[in-house]
């Protein structure tokens, strides 16, 4: 954990730069009349890597703000004080697209991974930065014990959104093998939506205990006081 606020600062400045530019090469623009590619198309915004990435930009940008603020006000100690839970759903949001991606659709291993410029970008750079900046500098103890099931709805609303697209546009091309309801089948969906949230509430509450592992009477433990309602102070805090 790091409270050093211009540390905070300045590491948020360079994810806001890495995360708008993987935004960008996102759109495809820079791709129009490469590999046959001639005319713009809104066909990036069916897929979740670019929609995460978004979400990713918009947050930083917000906790970049308010960290400004501190430090212009003379501040020169202490966390985020903005969107704690809604952070910690695009953290498990974009942790999505990174590990789906090693996973299921590509490999770290191949060269080709490390040659391209968007992927490094929007797959690897912009999610790693984004994970690292709440393990590094979001306070302890500020998430319910709800948040990684809370969690689960930006990706659940993500399917909602690929089904109705599929069902609204004639001959639909599904972004990922695991959507593809026409060559899966929704059955075949369903269970690879439902081994993936099952994989994600875990991996969900494995930072909630990372938000939990703090040094108290100098000593480093789990604090589960609080789980339900973390940002209620107790009237003794209040009075301290």
């Amino acid at each position: 954990m790091c409270k050093n606020l211009l540390t905070q600062l300045i590491y948020r400045v360079v994810l806001c730069v890495v995360s708008a530019f993987a935004c960008l090469l996102s759109l495809g623009i820079f791709y129009i009349g490469v590999n046959g590619g001639n005319e713009f198309s809104w066909g990036f915004l069916k897929y979740y890597t670019n929609l995460s990435n978004y979400f990713v930009l918009a947050v930083s940008v917000v906790v970049l703000a308010d960290t400004v603020k501190q430090v212009k006000n003379g501040e020169r100690e202490g966390y985020n004080r903005k969107l704690h839970t809604f952070k910690f759903m695009t953290v498990i949001m974009i942790l999505v697209t990174f590990l789906v991606v090693i996973f299921l659709l590509d490999s770290p291993l191949k060269a080709s991974y490390w040659r391209n410029v968007g992927n490094m970008s929007y797959h690897f750079l912009a999610p790693l930065l984004f994970v690292l900046d709440y393990i590094l500098f979001d306070e302890k103890r500020t998430l319910s014990v709800f948040a990684p099931l809370l969690s689960l709805i930006l990706p659940l609303v993500y399917v909602v959104y690929i089904f109705i697209l599929g069902a609204a546009i004639p001959n639909f091309e599904y972004p990922y093998f695991f959507l593809d309801v026409k060559g899966i089948g929704y059955g075949g969906v369903l269970l690879w939506v439902l081994a993936l949230l099952g994989i994600f509430v875990v991996l969900g509450y494995l930072l909630w205990l990372w938000n939990r592992f703090d040094k108290i009477d100098g000593k480093w433990k789990f604090d589960f006081h609080r789980i339900l309602f973390p940002d209620k102070k107790e009237k003794t805090e209040e009075n301290a």
